[in-house]
């Protein structure tokens, strides 16, 4: 595995957030998936880094969903109740 450039990082994902057009991604659903693709459109950034930036936007986007109790809900496997949250 190799050295991830956590600043590289956090720069690529806050240029995801500032591209981000809220009159036409209006939902967090929408904000999510343009991030997501802009971060994997970027050719600075390796697999890794890019693994790790969707990570935490995945991990930011869940945080959103439990609050704004939206989304498509999944059955939790250890307690088999509807839950938002894909990561935990």
């Amino acid at each position: 595995m190799s050295t991830l450039r956590y600043e590289l990082i956090h720069a690529t994902i806050n240029r995801a957030i500032t591209l981000t057009d809220t009159n036409i991604y209006n939902d967090i659903h929408k904000q999510f998936e343009f991030k997501k693709q802009t971060v994997l459109a970027d050719k600075i950034l390796t697999n890794d880094e890019k693994t790790y930036a969707i990570r935490l936007l995945t991990k930011n986007y869940d945080r959103d969903k439990v609050i704004d109790n939206s989304g498509t809900k999944r059955i939790c496997e250890n307690c088999n109740q509807e839950c938002l949250a894909t990561l935990y």
